[in-house]
Parts: C-alpha cells; structure tokens; sequence
C-alpha cells in the first residue's frame, strides 16, 4: 500500500482551526464575552433576544449546548434560576458566574442610589469590599424563582460598567487558560473594551446630565445599578416581579404615586406588554418610552456592550428631557 506524506504547510494542530464553545445566559453576557473573544469564540446564547431570564424554561437543545461548551457564562442562579441544576449536573465544566466573581459590586433591593467615581469602582477597588459576596450567599432558597418579589440581592449586574469590566476581565483569563495561543489577543481585546467602555461611560454621563432629577417609573425594578452609577430619580416599579400584573388596587395606588411625585414618564420595557403601562398613564400628561435592559435590537459585536450603555442613555433622555 502506498502511503502519502503530507505537506509540513498541511500539519496544522486542530486548534488552529476551532473556536473556543462558549455559552452565555443572556444578550449583555454575550456582549461582554464576544468583545473578549473576538474571532477565536463562537457564542451560543440560550435566552432569545425577545425572552426574559426570569421565567425561562431549558429545552433539549440547550442541555447539548451546556455539554458540548469549553465555557459557561451567566450572572447567577437569582436570576437565570434555570441553569442552576443543569450547571450542578456538569461537574466537569468551567462556567464563569458573575455574581459570584471577587470585584463584582451586588446592590440589594431598595438600596438608595449607590454614588461612586469611575476610578474607584474598578476592578480591583471592590475586591475586598465585596468578598463575603461569594457563590454561597446566593442560594436557591433565597433568590430562587419562587422568590422574584424583589427583596434580597438584585441580579441585573450588567447594568453597571464597573461590573461589566469585571466580568471582562475574567473572560480574558478563563479564554486564555483555554485557548493559550490567542492569549495576546485576548489582552488585546480587553484593553480596547475597557477603552471603549470609559469612553461610552463618559457620553452617558454627559446625556444623563441634564435630567438626573427628573422623576420617572420604571416597569419593573431592574435599573438599580445604571441609576445607582449614573445618580437617576427612580421614583418607583410599576410591578415587584414582572411575571405578575398588578392587581386593580395596586394600579391606583401607582396611579396616586405618579401624581405625587410629578412623574414625567413611566418606561416599558420590551420583554413584556405594555397594556398596564398605557393603562397607567391613560388621561394624564405622563409621557411613556421603552427602556430595553438587555440590548435586544443591537447587533451583536466587539462594540455591543458600549453602544447598549449610550443605547440605554437615549431611552431614557427621549422620555425625561
């Protein structure tokens, strides 16, 4: 039998070719880890653009998704409660949780809006200020479905850009450890996202600026760490968990709510119909907008995650200005 040697160009190590396998929860996860990873990730995403994490129900397809990933990446089991067993169930996998990632800042529900600069709310500035927040403070029992009423931690990290960093920064080591020959790029990647990151921080700054006292509703209470970094004036959610609608006396004491504190405008959000919304606003001047916590209508890219900021930014000056 003849034996055919093949070219040295030919004798390419499979990695050269694959993708590192990464799956993410949501929309802003995906944002984060496709910056990172560039050309060298492929991202599956299990929430679709137009779902919410708060109700969502695995299929077949993504159990294979979870146990064909080099990578799992998602914010934790208080709001993507659907991953906890079948995460539990892969033993073998590595899987990034960014509530549970030292340097993460975790807001509680009714906290008062938390002020900070950019330069201290860095990675490293919260590492000890926020330790005792690990993986075992966010047990099912606490924060599991059954428990969307809105007390305890708030899950919704992604809306503040310090945390968005954090997050970032651990991707580029976890990629790294996985795919050690595009280690440089990854670095390489994370310096240009922090850069874009300040800089889409500074622009919502400024278009905030203007209106930071300006008194509004959201629809429901997911806004806490954009409002927190940015000094906004929420002055209330129009449903504690939005897999419940409100019942009849509920809506007259927001209605009441809104006239008090001069309300300018209660938001929607996409996720969910805005029948309460109109029926709350319905024969007063009160102005409504959508605002869009997961980024549903941009385009997945490197420059996702900033462009939603500045996004997010707009909606709410549409409204408020």
């Amino acid at each position: 039998m003849l034996k055919y040697a093949l070219p040295a160009s030919l004798l390419l190590s499979v990695s050269a070719f694959a993708q590192t396998q990464v799956v993410t929860s949501i929309k802003p996860v995906s944002m984060i880890v496709t910056a990172i990873g560039g050309d060298e990730v492929k991202v599956e995403q299990l929430v679709n653009n137009q779902a919410s994490p708060h109700d969502y129900a695995m299929r077949p397809s993504d159990l294979r998704k979870l146990d064909q990933a080099d990578l799992v990446v998602w914010v934790g089991e208080s709001l993507e409660t659907f991953l906890e067993k079948p995460l539990a169930n892969l033993s073998s996998k590595k899987d990034i949780e960014w509530m549970a990632l030292s340097g993460t800042y975790l807001r509680e529900f009714g906290e008062e809006g938390h002020d900070h600069d950019h330069e201290e709310h860095d990675h490293e500035a919260h590492h000890d200020e926020h330790e005792d927040h690990d993986h075992e403070d966010h047990d099912h029992e606490e924060h599991g479905h059954e428990g969307h009423d809105h007390t305890g931690t708030d899950p919704h990290v992604w809306l503040d850009p310090a945390n968005a960093k954090v997050l970032a920064h651990n991707v580029m080591e976890q990629l790294s450890k996985l795919d050690p020959e595009h280690k440089q790029e990854f670095a390489a990647n994370y310096q240009d996202f922090v850069e874009a990151l300040e800089t889409a921080d500074n622009n919502v700054e400024a278009t905030l600026a203007s209106i930071k006292d300006v008194p509004y509703f959201v629809f429901h209470e997911a806004y806490g760490y954009f409002e927190g970094h940015y000094g906004l004036n929420n002055k209330g959610a129009v449903t504690l968990s939005p897999e419940r609608k409100p019942g009849a006396k509920t809506v007259a004491n927001i209605r009441t709510e809104i006239e008090e504190h001069n309300v300018a405008c209660v938001f929607s959000e996409p996720q969910f119909s805005p029948a309460i919304v109109e029926t709350l606003i319905d024969g007063t001047d009160v102005k409504t907008a959508v605002l869009d916590p997961l980024g549903v209508s941009l385009k997945l890219s490197n420059d996702s995650y900033p462009a939603f900021l500045e996004a997010l930014a707009g909606q709410y000056a549409t409204c408020l200005k």
